[in-house]
């Protein structure tokens, strides 16, 4: 039975060992092909790649068109318009409808006529004015909301980009960790056939090495993905490889702000405060221009018109005639006074809403920017005693490896103590990767990233 067990191990570790050495050849040829990209040359790529960025300049270009159409409506409205057509013998009920009609018989059916009139607005309550504003006040709340979303572009490329960098960090750890596996397992074989140590301690080492090296199997697809994501963001092919070449080390650290400043800076030049203050007065605007409605609209008209025959001035003709109007008009809408009533106190509600959605969006800043803050001090404290835990580790395994091999102590100790040095590792990284993604976190909040 336990020669059976032996043998599977052994064929496990021949093909695991076999898949080991594919993927060293498949490293090294991905670090041959690969592309170096710094964090900052990703940023750069989303920004002309990203689809999502694309359809913001694509409503930049629509808002900026909205905005000259506004200010045409100051430019004269003109019109042109003519006709053509048959007239009909026109019945006259001298005894009532009830009758038959005597008939009025045209020597010529033929009418037609064509004209040109024109409207130059003088004032309309404001309201050109007001659209105007309002084209334009949209144009930069497109602009704040395109900040916004470069913003989180930026944050979902540092995310992915640190994500291939913590994959990479524990490729590469899993790989120093089988070089020491192996190399115990070659000094516990070479123990064993001396009759030094029991078969049970064989298994238990080629056991570990199985492990990690099923680990790094694991760990390799999990750079894979993660590199995926990162290039479809920045715009590379899906299986582009890359070698990124910015450290993990939290150096960037050092000049960092305050909380306060951290807090003010999200309050005062964030994107979402920007937004919110425009929607602010868009409903400001709308509210106006309700308010228009119920002013007089004054503006200079004109009309010239030749037509046939001529009926519109008595004595009629049987004659073309040219006719010209001048002047200026005066309009007022009587019914804007109670059918606007309660659309002007709708819009006075909306206002107050998008306040109040205002006052919202601080407290998710506020609150947004306090747990990044702190998670970032955690981090950074994590990160020191991370360093710590390591040069504890690296001792605990040293003694505990020089005392296995010298017959005193177990050897289920020693691999106790190199997974707690491989952990030690491990927790580093994710310390340094987690603080610099809560760093670019507060500077997305705060609208500096």
């Amino acid at each position: 039975m336990k020669l059976k067990i032996i043998h599977r191990i052994s064929r496990r570790l021949i093909l695991v060992a076999f898949v080991f050495t594919i993927s060293e050849l498949a490293i090294a040829q991905v670090s041959k092909d690969s592309i170096p990209l710094s964090l900052n040359e990703a940023w750069s790529r989303a920004n002309t790649y990203s689809k999502k960025l694309r359809l913001s300049e694509f409503d930049k270009e629509i808002g900026k068109e909205k905005v000259i159409d506004a200010k045409r409506e100051r430019l004269p409205v003109i019109g042109i318009e003519g006709s053509y057509g048959q007239l009909s013998n026109i019945p006259i009920f001298v005894d009532g409808v009830s009758n038959d009609a005597e008939f009025i018989h045209l020597e010529d059916h033929t009418t037609y006529s064509a004209g040109v009139e024109a409207y130059f607005n003088l004032y309309n309550g404001n309201k050109t004015n007001i659209h105007i504003t309002k084209a334009e006040t949209r144009q930069e709340l497109l602009s704040y909301l395109e900040e916004e979303t470069s913003a989180v572009i930026h944050f979902k490329v540092a995310e992915a980009y640190l994500d291939m960098q913590r994959s990479m960090e524990f490729n590469q750890l899993i790989l120093q960790n089988i070089k020491r596996n192996e190399k115990r397992l070659d000094q516990i074989t070479k123990l064993y056939e001396n009759g030094v140590v029991l078969k049970s301690d064989l298994l238990r080492a080629k056991l570990q090495l199985s492990r990690q090296q099923t680990n790094l199997l694991e760990m390799k697809n999990n750079v894979e993905l993660a590199t995926q994501s990162l290039n479809i963001l920045v715009g590379f092919n899906d299986e582009q490889p890359i070698q990124p070449t910015d450290s993990i080390q939290v150096n960037l650290l050092k000049a960092a702000k305050t909380y306060r400043d951290y807090r003010n800076d999200a309050l005062e030049i964030s994107p979402l405060m920007k937004i919110a203050d425009k929607e602010i007065e868009l409903k400001k605007l709308q509210e106006e221009e309700l308010k228009a409605d119920k002013l007089p609209k004054i503006g200079l008209f004109g009309d010239y018109t030749y037509s046939y025959p001529q009926i519109k001035l008595y004595p009629y003709e049987t004659a073309p005639y040219l006719l010209g109007v001048a002047g200026i008009k005066l309009s007022y809408d009587v019914s804007a006074l109670y059918h606007d009533k309660h659309k002007e106190e709708a819009a006075k509600i909306a206002v107050d809403r998008q306040k109040l959605v205002k006052e919202n969006t601080q407290d998710k800043l506020r609150k947004g920017v306090k747990a990044a803050y702190k998670h970032l001090e955690e981090d950074v404290e994590k990160i020191v005693i991370a360093k710590m835990n390591i040069e504890q580790a690296k001792e605990s395994y040293r003694i505990v490896n020089q005392t296995y091999f010298n017959q005193l102590s177990l050897l289920t100790d020693l691999l106790d103590a190199d997974t707690q040095l491989l952990q030690a590792k491990f927790e580093l990284v994710n310390n340094q990767i987690s603080a610099k993604l809560h760093y670019y976190q507060l500077l997305k909040i705060t609208g500096e990233l």
